[in-house]
């Protein structure tokens, strides 16, 4: 409990950052239900506007003590900088014209950044004929649920979902676990023919056989049309490689050399001792493999034929282009909703894994990058 009460401690951080992005969370929710209750709902039921003023009487209460939350992180953190300052002894910094026009630049650029997916929001919750009369940017003019609830009750969506997390969650943890250990193997001068090994990589990176060859490969080995075609040719990533051995080499070689007196092997030292002080060089990377498995399609569109393999991003591509998630509606329908609409609404269910799993990670993912990158 002590450990846990000490704002220094890593524990008090991860309970603190949770409690700052739920605090977020319910200040966002209480400004929805608030807009929510002063605008025009399409196909709303008396039963809908007393649930929606309900919710947005239990968000407000909540509201103050979200606030209170996030004002409490706030104070810890900058308490926390100062006294980094302290110790460092660092000097008064003097704020120059640089700095004020790269803050400046900067927030416009986080502006343009929020901004489509603020205006992608907006349009998912836009009834489909007033979308399409044009202007809305920030907040719909008609609002509606109906492109939630026909997204929602398409059972392609849930199945393309499910084949993600699947291949995501598989496809990061085999292939961080097969590169990290090609990695280690070339991170220690002793593993012959290592400069073979090297060369052997750096050729793949800059010439390949091409697509048809490649195609011809999958089928050849039976991966066409299974799961394990998104699997198995994504294991390994010279790149990927380069930046967790630069990073190996920079671990001191008297620990292996300690651990090898002990009687450990290479595959023990690799598990057991490289693995554990790698990680936030392995949470950049687990970072790239997740996003790559999670935003791919056209590996879908070439390698597979049967519905049940659908990736989510190829589903989505499938109901923009095609308009397949609004065929066969009824006109009374086609009012409330719109191909655009539909595709809008699916869109943000698709990113809302990544929103609530990036803040976690982005502390790694920023020391990660550096010191993999210069290294070794």
């Amino acid at each position: 409990m002590k450990k846990l009460l000490d704002y220094h401690s890593e524990h008090f951080s991860l309970i603190r950052k949770i409690a700052c992005w739920l605090s977020v969370i319910v200040l966002a929710l209480t400004a929805f239900f608030v807009y929510v209750s002063q605008v025009e709902i399409d196909n709303a039921t008396e039963q809908i506007y007393t649930t929606v003023a309900q919710l947005r009487l239990i968000f407000t209460c909540l509201a103050p003590v979200a606030l209170l939350v996030i004002v409490t992180y706030a104070v810890l953190f900058f308490k926390e900088r100062k006294e980094k300052r302290q110790l460092g002894r660092r000097k008064k910094t003097h704020i120059h014209l640089f700095d004020v026009l790269n803050t400046g630049w900067m927030a416009v650029f986080c502006v343009m950044c929020i901004f489509p997916i603020i205006y992608v929001i907006a349009g998912s919750f836009s009834q489909g004929a007033d979308y399409a009369k044009g202007g809305i940017y920030l907040l719909p003019r008609v609002f509606t649920f109906e492109n939630y609830k026909l997204v929602l009750s398409d059972s392609a969506f849930y199945r393309s979902y499910l084949v993600t997390i699947a291949r995501t969650v598989i496809g990061t943890v085999t292939g961080l676990v097969f590169t990290s250990a090609v990695a280690y193997a070339m991170s220690r001068n002793n593993l012959k023919g290592k400069k073979f090994f090297y060369w052997a990589n750096i050729v793949t990176m800059f010439f390949g056989g091409g697509l048809v060859p490649y195609f011809l490969i999958i089928q050849a080995t039976g991966l066409y049309d299974t799961f394990w075609v998104y699997i198995i040719p994504s294991l390994y990533s010279v790149y990927n490689m380069i930046v967790i051995s630069s990073f190996f080499r920079g671990i001191s070689s008297e620990l292996h050399e300690a651990a090898e007196i002990d009687g450990a092997g290479e595959l023990y030292i690799w598990w057991k001792i490289y693995m554990p002080l790698s990680k936030p060089v392995l949470a950049t990377v687990a970072l790239w493999l997740a996003v790559g498995h999670w935003n791919s399609y056209f590996d879908t569109m070439l390698y597979t034929s049967s519905e049940e393999l659908q990736t989510l991003q190829h589903f989505l591509l499938k109901a923009i282009s095609t308009s397949t998630m609004t065929e066969g509606l009824p006109e009374t329908m086609m009012q409330s909703v719109s191909a655009m609409t539909v595709s809008l609404a699916a869109i943000i269910l698709s990113i809302i894994p990544v929103l609530f799993a990036f803040p976690f990670v982005r502390k790694n993912f920023q020391s990660g990058i550096m010191i993999g990158s210069l290294k070794g």
